[in-house]
């Protein structure tokens, strides 16, 4: 496997996954997204637990994502979520059956996280984007990723995962 260049956190708060017109960053840091989080979140169910805050910066749209396994997995699942916009009602949505998965976990906290390890999150990144022929327009399922990337990173890795298991 090659050099990689690894994405890099965002330029506007330094903490954070920036894709498609919006950021990714975990709850811890969202004081960073300014007040529009707070006037979002109150919108929301208090008893809602949520991970990770998506903001958009052009619709001004503030979603409150819940990820279960956002520190134990390496690619953690989007599972339910609220959207808030703002000229329309909170939007509840539950999670799929084959959910969406984060990339790049580490990009969404600090170097000094303490829910994961933050090097080897990065460099597992490092190790996929390295793969070649990886068609990045389908990863975001978790199928897909299952199928087509993991079973070709663990093959690299020497390991061996029955096709019915979860990521590890």
């Amino acid at each position: 496997m090659g050099e990689v260049a690894l994405p890099k956190r965002s330029r506007r708060f330094g903490i954070g996954k920036e894709i498609a017109g919006a950021v990714y960053i975990h709850r811890a840091y969202q004081a960073m997204l300014g007040d529009c989080v707070l006037l979002a979140l109150a919108r929301v169910p208090t008893e809602f637990n949520y991970t990770i805050v998506k903001y958009g910066f052009r619709s001004g749209a503030v979603s409150f994502v819940f990820s279960p396994d956002f520190d134990t997995s390496p690619e953690p699942v989007v599972s339910d979520h609220w959207s808030v916009s703002l000229n329309a009602p909170a939007r509840f949505r539950r999670a799929l059956k084959d959910p969406y998965i984060y990339h790049h976990k580490w990009l969404m906290v600090s170097e000094d996280y303490e829910g994961f390890d933050v090097r080897e999150s990065r460099e597992r990144s490092r190790r996929w984007l390295a793969l070649p022929g990886i068609d990045l327009s389908r990863i975001g399922r978790q199928s897909f990723w299952a199928e087509h990337v993991l079973a070709r990173l663990d093959a690299c890795e020497g390991q061996v995962r029955s096709p019915h298991t979860d990521q590890t």
